[in-house]
């Protein structure tokens, strides 16, 4: 029997605090993350959500199945952790990450997928660039590395609502029925609402995030991540779900906060999300936090590895979609 450990948060009993392709065509509010819609509803696209730590094998399986296993194309994005200008030539870098990668690189070689290439830049403008996205256009998984979530923030986000070529791309992986994920700072940047850092108001108060706007795969859904082993993270996680006034104005739209939910990865963990449904891998455990309709109740669900949770979804309270921007 699966055992769940439930913890309820009355909030106004805590003593610390707790954001279409274009979003007029996309009816992200029909699947309870708030993924894209799929072309083919037989075929929706996957999320992966990884914690930080090792990626086990059976995540890293999972993953390329999910992208298409032998036919698989898959775009690794290192630019959370990687950088090119702190290397003496473009073939130092590509042979550094080639060689801290290997797993990756080497399964065209070994079979496992038919092509596999690293895109990363220190341009901004290059997110926009035809030429320089053109991976992501046949690409069916995208990965993201850890490193600094506001590295990709910086490079890959629009500023919002408007959202640059590649983040349109991206959700073009998901509606045809392709996989994106990413580990540590690889994952806090897919959501719509990010934690790019944390900080405190003095020695002696709580520690509460910093947010911004990811990469907009994800509407509906806040992350965290290394969340059984660095300090803080239950304080500025939960701070951040529970002010529903902060959530509406990142998302520029009344009602957002109050249907968001709290999806919290340990080390070794995955969280993938498919289908409505929050599946566990690795070997860790994934939190599920949900608001009750009031916002007065926060609810959190340990869910260990090997166990799927289906998530429901209720009618928005009042949210207005805001007209995006090109």
């Amino acid at each position: 029997m699966r055992l769940v450990t439930v913890l309820i948060l009355i909030l106004a009993t805590l003593t610390f605090p707790l954001l279409g392709e274009d979003r007029a065509n996309d009816q992200s509010q029909a699947d309870p993350f708030g993924l894209p819609p799929p072309k083919d509803v037989e075929k929706p696209g996957t999320i992966v959500l990884h914690g930080g730590g090792p990626i086990t094998q059976d995540v890293f399986d999972e993953f390329i199945e999910s992208a298409g296993g032998s036919k698989a194309h898959i775009v690794f994005i290192p630019s959370a952790g990687w950088q090119a200008d702190t290397f003496d030539t473009t073939e130092d870098f590509e042979d550094a990450l080639a060689f801290r990668f290997s797993s990756w690189t080497d399964l065209v070689d070994d079979g496992g997928i038919e092509s596999f290439q690293f895109l990363y830049t220190d341009d901004p403008d290059d997110a926009d660039d035809p030429d320089f996205l053109k991976p992501l256009e046949k690409a069916t998984g995208v990965w993201f590395s850890g490193g600094d979530q506001s590295e990709l923030n910086y490079r890959f986000v629009g500023e919002y609502p408007q959202q640059t070529r590649f983040q349109k791309l991206l959700k073009r992986v998901l509606r045809r029925g392709g996989v994106v994920g990413g580990t540590s700072a690889g994952m806090a940047a897919l959501p719509m609402i990010m934690t790019l850092w944390q900080d405190r108001d003095d020695q002696i108060s709580p520690v509460y995030a910093v947010a911004g706007h990811g990469l907009g795969l994800l509407d509906r859904v806040i992350v965290e991540q290394h969340f059984d082993t660095r300090g803080g993270r239950l304080e500025r996680f939960t701070s951040l779900l529970k002010d529903a006034d902060r959530l509406d104005a990142l998302a520029g739209r009344e009602g957002v906060g109050a249907n968001m939910i709290g999806i919290a990865v340990e080390e070794d963990a995955a969280a993938l999300l498919y289908k409505g449904e929050l599946r566990v891998m690795g070997e860790g455990r994934v939190h599920l936090f949900r608001k009750s309709r009031d916002g007065r109740v926060l609810t959190w669900e340990e869910i260990p590895t090997g166990e799927t949770v289906e998530i429901g979804i209720e009618e928005p309270q009042g949210s207005e979609r805001a007209e995006p921007g090109p």
